[in-house]
């Protein structure tokens, strides 16, 4: 490998890693003060968009880490009269499951189930095809709240979150670890128009649980 090709090489890492580091601590920027430790301080007649995440590993049986901690947050969150209404948004399974274990819970304020939110921009943009007007609460672990307040900043949503406990366990370790990557996706994405991944459009295909 000549002289020149290897500090070519040495260059493109550098820049990659620049961007790396560089997205992340952007993204982590949008949660500075706006992840709330007492849910009086949300305001009220907010909407709880709860972000889906797998109860269990495969069919492994193994708890995921990240989901109990999730629907405990959105509980205590609907419980205390802050939100008017709770999105349970992830997949088909994600948004019925959770819907079901925060009635099971004893939360009463309606519940509308959003099976499109196949990630967290999809998430965002439902949030804001539904509910533009509305201050949007975002539940669920505080290094994924980070990114859905850059998303929702980007597109103008008034927003704030209310964060999750970290879990137990290597998994929601790995959760965390593996949005690092995630936050960086969400600048590609922006710069390439915030592309939905389902084929629904945003304002289509919620559903009130029952």
């Amino acid at each position: 490998m000549s002289r020149w090709l290897k500090r070519g090489v040495g260059l493109l890492f550098a820049l990659l890693g620049i961007f790396f580091i560089g997205t992340n601590a952007w993204v982590w920027s949008a949660g500075w003060g706006r992840l709330a430790k007492e849910a009086s301080v949300i305001p009220a007649g907010s909407v709880m968009v709860l972000l889906g995440t797998d109860e269990f590993v495969g069919t492994t049986g193994e708890r995921s880490g990240t989901f109990g901690p999730r629907i405990d947050a959105a509980v205590e969150l609907a419980k205390s009269g802050r939100v008017r209404l709770v999105v349970t948004s992830g997949t088909d399974v994600h948004a019925r499951v959770m819907a079901e274990k925060l009635r099971a819970a004893g939360v009463t304020c309606p519940i509308v189930e959003d099976p499109y939110g196949w990630r967290t921009l999809d998430s965002v943009l439902r949030a804001k095809a539904y509910y533009p007007q509305d201050h949007i609460v975002f539940v669920s672990q505080g290094w994924h709240c980070v990114r859905a307040l850059w998303l929702a900043d980007h597109e103008a949503l008034k927003a704030s979150a209310y964060p999750a406990a970290f879990g137990d366990g290597w998994r929601p370790v790995m959760g965390a670890l593996r949005d690092c990557f995630a936050k960086p996706k969400a600048v590609l994405d922006r710069w390439q128009g915030n592309p939905l991944t389902a084929t629904v459009p945003a304002n289509e295909g919620n559903v009130p649980h029952r």
